[in-house]
């Protein structure tokens, strides 16, 4: 009787206690949901990029997992652009730093070395790294006595080239994510080859191969696709009455009918060829955030005018 008694006073304790037990199940498992999620939610890390094109390519192998400062502002030119104080601090907490190359763009230089003054840990990308450069010859800006283009972006296939470099550099400063920017970066490539295989068919059957711009920035561009581009400005000057003569006749003796001006260099020069030849100006931008985009647009443009 007693023992009975006993049993149904141990069966009714631990029917009280029931709901106590699943309670605490419940809790202890809340730590390891507020982990995934923390996980999910880590701080983005912060990077720089010199130039607004390369805004595009970081974003699109980081994704979420970055966020993007950008040196140059729309509408500079980052050829004699000199950053201030204040975005110079701006970008001092970046931990890393995606520039073209050393010797390419004067600003990165001096840049790159005030940021390394200010935070040691930031590591210093150079984007031109497995790049196969074209030789300035002293034509391109503040390069006398030879040197690089630094239009290094201005190629899809470079552009390529530089994703993977971004890529790398994320793998080592973010290890844990490595198939993350791994499966970005592939993803981004075939936009890359979608719009190179673009570009291969819209220049494959131009009448003229030569095309009239403001200023030598579009070597890259025309050496991937078999085209001539001739420039106005040269090593970054105005051009003389001379100089804009040749331009007209070649402009006259090729039937090219179109220039090409850039919104970050006066478009006088170009005009007056424009009225010259009878023809038209029209405007494309190196330094377009929508880089891949903007290779289409500038095609469009060029076989518009190349016929």
């Amino acid at each position: 009787m007693m023992a009975s008694a006993a049993r149904k006073l141990e069966g009714d304790i631990m029917k009280s206690m029931l709901p106590l037990l699943l309670m605490l199940l419940v809790v202890s498992s809340v730590p390891g949901c507020l982990q995934a999620h923390t996980s999910q939610d880590e701080a983005a890390i912060p990077v720089a990029v010199s130039i607004p094109p390369l805004k595009e390519i970081a974003e699109a192998v980081g994704g979420e997992r970055i966020s993007v400062a950008v040196v140059v502002p729309p509408g500079s030119e980052p050829h004699t652009y000199e950053p201030t104080p204040a975005r110079i601090s701006r970008i001092s907490g970046s931990a890393l730093f995606f520039r073209i190359g050393p010797g390419l763009l004067p600003f990165e230089d001096q840049l790159a070395g005030r940021l390394e003054q200010l935070n040691p840990e930031m590591a210093v990308i150079d984007l031109s790294s497995g790049i196969d450069l074209i030789d300035a010859g002293g034509c391109c800006h503040h390069h006398a006595g030879g040197g690089y283009d630094p239009h290094t972006w201005l190629s899809p296939r470079n552009g390529a080239v530089m994703a993977d470099t971004i890529a790398h550099a994320l793998i080592e400063a973010d290890p844990g994510n490595e198939e993350l920017y791994l499966k970005n970066l592939e993803a981004y490539i075939r936009q890359v080859d979608e719009v190179d295989s673009y570009l291969n068919a819209s220049f494959a059957e131009t009448r003229i191969n030569g095309f009239i711009v403001t200023h030598d920035a579009w070597g890259y561009f025309a050496r991937d696709y078999g085209l001539e581009q001739i420039a106005i400005h040269v090593g970054g000057r105005e051009p003389t009455a001379r100089e804009i003569q040749s331009v007209i006749r070649r402009a006259e003796r090729d039937g090219i009918g179109v220039i090409f001006v850039e919104p970050q260099f006066s478009p006088k020069a170009a005009e007056v060829i424009a009225r010259e030849i009878d023809g038209t100006v029209v405007e494309i931008d190196p330094l377009a955030e929508a880089y891949l985009e903007n290779f289409q647009t500038v095609a469009d443009a060029l076989t518009g005018a190349l016929g």
